[in-house]
């Protein structure tokens, strides 16, 4: 029960301790004397230049995460139909091996689940190409062209999903972007700590609110860039439910 609190609110809690660690430094500063600048409306200004490049940055990756939210159901219905396509011909021509193509598409499944643990690593890629021999002997038993055709579709389709998840996993979207609002939340933060506002506790629920939020996004955009995890971390990483099922039925 715990741990299931713990994956669900995993970001918020912490940003809390961001909230916490800035909060309690507010009320250092102003015990020590440190605080030497003056509120004024550049504040306000800075803090909405961030966010603005906050929302920008959170658009192109909600996209990228969007797709990848569909990537694993069409993966585990790409394998499902060429399996499926395999019991057609081993029910149409028994001598056709269909024991190993499940065992390949099988291996398949596992490897891609293996790359995402591993941004390096491509051997799905190479468990897909270990799919053409069995394509090819659908083929001589005489599997109806059109069959053949689509499978090497589906082949090519599965090739194509295999690129984009790897392409998502290691890009990062605009990292300049990202550097630069990580430098700005800092510069604001450390300005406000050392800003002088009235009343005190006022300044420090702004200094923490501030740090809430900005850790809160901060946490939120590392999390989208890389949606495929194969341990779960959060609710928001892409689940690979559909995969498990898929290796279960095999």
């Amino acid at each position: 029960m715990a741990a299931s609190i713990v994956v669900k609110w995993r970001l918020a809690l912490e940003a809390l301790v961001a909230f916490l660690v800035l909060g309690a430094l507010k009320v250092l500063v102003h015990a020590l004397g440190f605080e030497y600048l003056e509120i004024n409306s550049l504040f306000s200004s800075v803090i909405g230049g961030a966010v603005f490049v906050f929302g920008l940055i959170l658009a192109g990756t909600l996209a990228d995460y969007k797709e990848s939210e569909r990537i694993p159901a069409d993966f585990a219905a790409l394998c499902g139909s060429i399996v499926e396509d395999g019991r057609y011909c081993a029910e149409q021509y028994p001598e056709f091996d269909l024991a190993t193509l499940k065992a390949r598409v099988l291996a398949l499944l596992k490897a891609f689940r293996a790359d995402l643990a591993d941004a390096s690593s491509r051997s799905a890629l190479a468990a897909l190409g270990d799919l053409t021999p069995s394509l090819l002997e659908m083929e001589r038993t005489g599997l109806p062209a059109n069959h053949v055709v689509r499978l090497k579709g589906e082949q090519a389709a599965i090739r194509r999903t295999l690129m984009r998840v790897y392409y998502i996993q290691r890009i990062e979207f605009l990292p300049s972007a990202r550097n630069f609002v990580t430098s700005l939340v800092v510069l604001i933060l450390a300005l406000l700590l050392v800003t002088v506002i009235e009343p005190v506790y006022l300044g420090i629920a702004l200094v923490g609110f501030l740090a809430y939020l900005f850790v809160y996004i901060l946490r939120l955009l590392a999390l989208l860039d890389t949606p495929f995890r194969v341990r779960e971390k959060t609710q928001d990483d892409v689940s690979l439910f559909l995969l498990h099922e898929a290796e279960a039925e095999l």
